[in-house]
């Protein structure tokens, strides 16, 4: 009898973790699912998108694969986008050498919300809170520019290291899977480097080996890319300026009135600020939502991951800014540099999500109103991202064409990017 009593409870708690992973794998699938067809023509004619074709893969083409693997291009390496390419360009038959790329970009979109749906903290253990975590991620606005394909797979890693700051350590072997992603990321991309600072004072301020060696795991992709690879003057218009008045705007029209208000409400102030007016309104628009949130996520006996990830959110979008290309003051435009505004935009609403899972009650209802109308506004502009990212040219039939005529120059998307191949002898 009391054998039976101390095996009930292991045997309900198995049960629990048993149904636990069932609605993961079904999370994930249907994440998977609706990444696909939210832009069906990536998947029906196959595509490359912009340097990933004219750069990458016409590398992977050309270059002995040694090189091609570790070539940096843009003053930085991009393991991910290389590895990618190069295996599309061995493994595959050429016709369908974008169909592992877009595989790849797939596997590396489900990163972020299999973080949390395997997650063990207090705050994600409600399954209501889990999924709604997960349609944050897939809801974030303005985001077809990083929607399957490989060279912008580093803002995915960037939006997956902001995560794991914000969570409790793991054990076992999600340990790993987290390791992975923290050495790997500023390997693809120099912005994650940004966040060492944050997993060091938070190593600190726990007082945790787990936090340090989570720290030393981001430290040594980071070094690696810093020292042997990263060259920031390798591209002359990135803006290497960021100017605080500059930073609000982008921060009213990207990270406030797009997420809640839609493309169209940002798009008349964008043209507003572009005119030379309403500066002083549109700086104090983040000031007054931001602001209240933050101090929201400081007050006393506050669980901290809502701070981590708005703090991760608010370094990424700072470095971000300062080197995007053209500079930041063109992020005001809604639909420029929609790489940039990925992570800090996720981050942000992860945060308020956080903050309605583990605060009173006042703060809690209002956080969660902002959560609902976040999902709202989202998901109203899934289906309808820029028209320039949801169709193109189809790959096989570029293919076809350049059989017939080996001169022929394989057009890419967006439109206007084409690569030229070499017929191999």
């Amino acid at each position: 009898m009391r054998l039976q009593t101390y095996r009930a409870p292991i045997r309900a708690q198995a049960a629990s973790w048993q149904e636990r992973r069932r609605v993961t794998a079904a999370a994930l699938g249907l994440f998977a699912l609706l990444v696909c067809v939210r832009m069906p023509e990536i998947i029906i004619k196959g595509r490359f998108w912009a340097e990933e074709g004219q750069v990458f893969f016409a590398n992977a083409w050309t270059m002995p694969p040694g090189q091609a693997l570790l070539n940096a291009y843009g003053g930085y390496l991009n393991l991910i986008a290389n590895a990618a390419t190069l295996a599309a360009r061995w493994v595959m038959p050429l016709r369908l050498a974008p169909y592992l790329t877009i595989t790849v970009s797939l596997l590396v979109q489900l990163c972020a919300p299999a973080l949390l749906l395997t997650a063990k903290d207090r705050w994600l253990q409600p399954l209501g809170v889990r999924l709604a975590g997960v349609l944050l991620l897939l809801l974030v606005p303005s985001t077809g520019e990083i929607w399957l394909q490989t060279l912008h797979c580093q803002f995915q890693l960037l939006l997956c290291c902001g995560i794991i700051l914000g969570l409790d350590v793991p054990v076992g072997r999600a340990v790993w899977f987290r390791t992975g992603m923290l050495v790997l990321a500023p390997l693809c991309g120099p912005v994650v480097i940004a966040l060492v600072p944050l997993f060091m004072a938070r190593a600190a301020i726990d007082r945790s080996r787990a936090r340090l060696m989570q720290t030393m795991a981001l430290g040594v992709g980071s070094a690696i890319q810093l020292v042997v690879f990263f060259h920031p003057d390798a591209i002359a218009d990135r803006g290497y300026t960021l100017r605080p008045l500059t930073l609000l705007h982008v921060f009213a029209v990207r990270h406030v009135v797009v997420p809640f208000l839609g493309p169209g409400a940002a798009l008349a102030l964008g043209r507003a600020l572009q005119a030379g007016e309403l500066p002083l309104v549109a700086a104090a628009l983040p000031v007054c939502v931001f602001g209240p949130a933050v101090v929201a996520m400081l007050w006393p006996g506050r669980p901290r991951a809502p701070l981590w990830l708005m703090a991760a959110g608010l370094v990424a979008a700072c470095v971000s800014y300062f080197g995007a290309r053209g500079g930041a003051a063109t992020l005001i435009s809604v639909y420029a540099g929609e790489r940039y505004i990925f992570a800090p935009q996720a981050l942000f609403a992860l945060s308020v999500l956080a903050l309605a899972a583990s605060s009173g009650r006042f703060v809690s209802w209002a956080a969660r109103a902002a959560v609902a109308w976040l999902l709202m506004v989202g998901g109203l502009g899934y289906f309808h991202p820029v028209p320039d990212t949801r169709d193109g040219p189809s790959w096989r039939a570029e293919v076809a064409a350049w059989q017939a005529d080996p001169a022929h120059r394989l057009y890419l998307w967006p439109p206007n990017w084409r690569v030229q191949l070499m017929p191999h002898t």
